[in-house]
């Protein structure tokens, strides 16, 4: 697969897209028909209101698009990941691109010239959610992909919220130290593996890696460069948009609210980084697009790479690890699942302990389950069933207070005032071992699943 437009194609070869040919309002009402998709279809926006530009949304709406957009099944998902960071692809950079078939450079408002929604209610304007930030490390050139959430401002500005766990952040920080503004990309619509790559913890992508080579051994083939326009940096050559700019040193202005992965408004707003926009590279025929947060695609974009980080570390520190989940109901953040192959009664603790160990990837986890390998941890109800039969509370619960917790109400509501200022969250965190218990081995035989 080349490239974005012919994952759109594969799709609709599939009867996964589905078409809305009526005039969509960018503000709120484009949301609303993206939410009602969001565990079933992809959804194409032909028609929007002061624009003629179409909007697709919902392209990872289920596990198996992923897999399809890095060429492995279900079951394979985490070791291709795992493979392409040990195995990098060398990009290579060509003469001309679809993406610069249009470039503007003067008189920038990216509001009047891309159908930017805005999702919800309360979010402060319209916000890029689907697009990519390309940025390269000011000392060792290393180039990274990182997701941030960015309010569009009416001129050429775009204030950013850079997660403090993103190697963008870092960059920013050595370029400020310098005396300089970052020069950075915005891409929309390059091969889906970039998207995937993007929201790759840190952790599973150290400093040292470039990710747009991991990108390119996600795809299968050499991801195609070209030189932008007014940044030194080169972007893929077949995505749609490429918005180029630079973070501006020493500069922050307030952004949010934002209706945010958790569903809930991260408020109040805060002092973030600024973009200046320098040019908008496009092609003719463009495709915008665009993700709404708090629905399925973000949850599975957001959780995969989570779960492929937390798997290769728990492996590392317990034995008999099989596999980790990040359930939807949890936002793919709160809830993780955790199978087994128990061979000591001490390891469902253990694995307890080395899922909640704090990093990017286990900050947001609130609950961990440990089941056996007779259970299916991408099954809820089976999850449920493990719990109902294979736990006492008074021996099989393990709490941990006072550790670090991210966009969770019932977190913030219970920190202090204080510390909120100094932008630390505390929450408490719930270990279940849901395995059968070793401890009475004559008992074992009671815990069979009944079967045929």
């Amino acid at each position: 697969m080349k490239g974005f437009r012919e994952y759109l194609k594969e799709l609709k070869a599939r009867d996964d897209i589905i078409e809305i040919d009526t005039e969509i309002d960018p503000v709120i009402e484009i949301a609303k028909i993206q939410k009602k998709y969001s565990n079933s279809k992809t959804v194409l926006f032909n028609k929007i209101k002061g624009y003629d530009i179409p909007v697709v949304s919902n392209i990872f709406h289920k596990r198996e698009n992923i897999a399809l957009a890095i060429g492995t099944d279900l079951a394979g998902l985490k070791d291709k990941i795992l493979f392409s960071v040990k195995n990098p692809v060398d990009t290579v950079v060509v003469k001309s691109a679809p993406v610069q078939e249009i470039v503007i450079t003067k008189d920038i408002k990216p509001l009047d010239v891309l159908p930017i929604p805005q999702h919800y209610l309360k979010d402060n304007g319209k916000y890029i959610t689907a697009g990519v930030i390309l940025a390269a490390d000011p000392e060792t050139g290393i180039r990274n992909i990182s997701f941030a959430r960015m309010q569009v401002n009416n001129n050429n500005k775009i204030n950013v919220m850079i997660n403090p766990n993103r190697h963008l952040l870092r960059y920013f920080h050595k370029a400020e130290e310098l005396g300089k503004s970052l020069d950075v990309a915005i891409i929309f619509g390059a091969h889906p593996a970039v998207w995937l790559e993007g929201a790759m913890p840190d952790g599973l992508v150290n400093d040292d890696m470039d990710e747009l080579n991991i990108a390119s051994s996600l795809s299968g083939r050499p991801i195609e460069l070209i030189k932008g326009k007014t940044i030194d940096l080169a972007y893929p050559a077949n995505c749609e948009i490429a918005i180029e700019g630079r973070i501006i040193n020493d500069k922050r202005e307030y952004e949010g609210p934002f209706g945010d992965y958790s569903g809930i408004y991260d408020n109040p707003p805060r002092k973030n980084p600024v973009i200046e926009i320098s040019a908008i590279a496009r092609r003719k025929d463009v495709i915008y697009h665009d993700l709404l947060p708090f629905t399925a695609e973000h949850f599975h974009l957001g959780g995969l790479p989570r779960e492929t980080d937390l798997l290769k570390r728990i492996k590392q520190a317990v034995p008999g690890i099989l596999d980790i989940h990040l359930t939807l109901g949890g936002c793919s953040r709160f809830h993780a699942v955790v199978k087994i192959k128990k061979i000591k009664e001490s390891n469902a603790n253990h694995t307890i302990v080395a899922t909640l160990f704090p990093t990017e990837s286990a900050r947001d986890i609130k609950v961990v389950v440990v089941v056996d390998d007779d259970i299916d941890i991408y099954s809820p109800s089976d999850v449920e069933w493990a719990i109902a039969t294979r736990v006492q509370w008074h021996k099989d619960i393990v709490i941990i207070n006072k550790m670090e917790g991210l966009l969770d109400p019932s977190a913030i509501a219970n920190t202090s005032a204080s510390m909120l200022e100094r932008t630390e969250i505390l929450t408490s965190k719930i270990g279940i071992d849901a395995t059968i218990s070793l401890e009475k081995p004559d008992f074992i035989n009671l815990y069979e699943k009944v079967g045929f």
